[in-house]
């Protein structure tokens, strides 16, 4: 049966609140309503969600005005929760405090409208375990009288005996040796279901303690596979409202339970153990036995393609080799040399040259370079056309050299602006295809390093007690005698190896620095008190291609 309220109904006719008490304004509005329904081609008065004949609407008139129907009605228009139940089916939070609820004439007035809606939504959030439903339906007052109430628990009852019914043929099948997944026991036993069936009225007592028992047996069924979990699904009796026996039974087998398990778990197989090991991370739906195996066959699965597959597969393709800019250039040599020695010679002596300690921006390696390659590798030849050709190769070569610029640009225009965060200086050091210079850069400072219209590529050398006098053990070679003079006595942090694992190459485009008259801003840092790392400072890449630098 559908509630209609008449209140809300009449407000919506009037346009606005209905005094019900005044049976003069009451008799007015009905003779309006059914003018208009005579007016209407099918002799239907229609109204939002309501329809009514003519019969229908002098019957509402005739309950309206007897008996005690209109104070009820009132009651439930100033209830809106009641209301929107009655209306709807939806229960939204607790009904307004109001003694009318307990008269037993209210009562058998509102059971009709009220239970089925009531039974079909417990019914409903038992079904789909919303808690909050199930605890706002009962800790509202039933409004049920004695016939009504026992239609309702009769459709509950229903309901939650197949919910055990379910229960016990599950048991039936894991007592036969039938492997089931947790999760399809889960909607069985877990805690929200258990707070709900404790929301049941007393009259629910007696199955809930049946219902306890099933529970004890579940977790006797499984315990032994996954003694984890069926220990869990035992416990959660302890948290429902059953009957004292049922209690013992449960403290009286987990008891056992424990036993057992500290005597098998000698015995325990390698999944098993694997399981428990992995109780805090394994999904609830998945078994100590289960979740072992699945382990086990991972890293079997693993080994074998580590070890055991290559031999019979062809071996997989190596990736290409990076782009090596200065494989053919002049530098090539000189440069590989420079970064053996500034790697494997910076040893601690006790001797510290201090008068030559160079200042920021002091070129303490690019003169020395540059000169080694003006000298020709075949010193010992005669022969005018090789020296032709190196001397051809070598004209207007000058260390540092940088792209003349326009008159209009800044001084620092296509430069790196080097920031040494550090607590020891630094040297920048640009290599390109044809030329070669350093910069020193002392603690806290900064300086500009010229970028070449080609590729450059950036090297730091860190440390710490410098020593200007200190050479390399050998040189070059014998015909350039070229030996790295100026070294670090002690490495900082990481800094061996940032240089030789940490450059960066730019690449300019001629066309951009033509006329950018920008600069390149780079920190030089140190990370989490152990790395040295690089930092550019802007979100610009116009102009320039940077890689990593191999």
């Amino acid at each position: 049966m559908k509630y209609v309220n008449p209140v809300s109904f009449l407000e919506t006719v009037h346009g606005g609140p209905v005094d019900t008490e005044n049976t003069a304004a009451l008799s007015l509005l009905r003779k309006k309503m059914l003018a208009e329904l005579e007016l209407s081609d099918d002799k239907q008065l229609k109204i939002n969600q309501w329809t009514f004949d003519k019969h229908q609407l002098l019957q509402f008139f005739d309950k309206l005005t007897a008996g005690k129907e209109l104070r009820y009605h009132a009651q439930i228009a100033a209830d809106p929760v009641l209301l929107h139940f009655l209306e709807t089916g939806e229960i939204t939070g607790r009904f307004a405090d109001s003694p009318l609820y307990n008269e037993n004439g209210f009562l058998k007035f509102i059971s009709p409208y009220y239970e089925p809606l009531f039974a079909n939504a417990v019914l409903d959030s038992l079904k789909h375990q919303r808690l909050h439903d199930t605890i706002d339906l009962f800790m509202n007052p039933l409004l049920l009288d004695g016939e009504h109430t026992t239609t309702c628990y009769g459709r509950i009852f229903r309901y939650v005996r197949v919910l055990e019914e379910r229960l016990k043929i599950i048991i039936a099948k894991l007592r036969a040796g039938e492997v089931i997944p947790l999760r399809e026991l889960w909607p069985f036993a877990n805690i929200t279901l258990v707070k709900q069936l404790n929301q049941l009225p007393y009259a629910f007592y007696e199955w809930r303690s049946d219902y306890g028992i099933s529970l004890i047996n579940l977790g006797l069924a499984i315990y032994r596979n996954d003694f984890t979990n069926g220990m869990a699904i035992v416990g959660l009796t302890g948290k429902l409202q059953t009957s004292e026996y049922v209690q013992e039974e449960m403290a009286r087998w987990k008891t056992k339970m424990k036993e057992y398990w500290k005597e098998q778990e000698k015995k325990m197989s390698l999944a098993q153990r694997i399981g428990r090991w992995v109780a805090p991370i394994r999904p609830k739906w998945l078994s100590e036995q289960g979740a072992g195996s699945l382990i086990i066959g991972v890293a079997v699965a693993l080994i074998f393609v580590i070890n055991v597959r290559p031999m019979f597969t062809r071996p997989n393709p190596t990736l290409s080799a990076p782009v090596n800019y200065f494989i053919t250039s002049r530098t090539k040599e000189a440069m590989k040399y420079l970064l053996f020695n500034l790697q494997t010679d910076s040893i601690y002596t006790p001797y510290r040259d201090v008068s030559k300690t160079p200042i920021t921006g002091d070129d303490v390696y690019g003169p020395d370079f540059m000169a080694a390659l003006q000298k020709p590798l075949f010193s010992n030849t005669t022969d005018p056309a090789v020296l032709k050709t190196v001397n051809d190769r070598l004209k207007d070569r000058k260390p540092g050299a940088t792209i003349s610029a326009p008159k209009s640009n800044t001084a620092h225009r296509q430069s790196l602006h080097l920031y040494n965060r550090l607590i020891v200086p630094a040297i920048a050091m640009i290599q390109t295809p044809d030329t070669f210079y350093s910069c020193y850069i002392a603690p806290a400072d900064s300086a500009y390093v010229p970028l070449q219209l080609t590729v450059n590529q950036l090297y730091v050398y860190a440390g710490q007690l410098w020593n200007g006098s200190k050479e390399a053990r050998a040189p070059m070679d014998d015909a350039r005698a070229y030996r790295v003079k100026g070294f670090f006595l002690m490495p900082y942090k990481n800094s061996r190896q940032f240089l030789k694992e940490s450059s960066l190459i730019f690449k300019l485009d001629p066309n951009y620095w033509a006329t950018s008259d920008r600069n390149i801003p780079i920190e030089i840092g140190l990370t989490d008190s152990t790395s040295l790392y690089f930092n550019l400072l802007e979100n610009n890449a116009a102009g320039i291609e940077l890689e990593i630098g191999n």
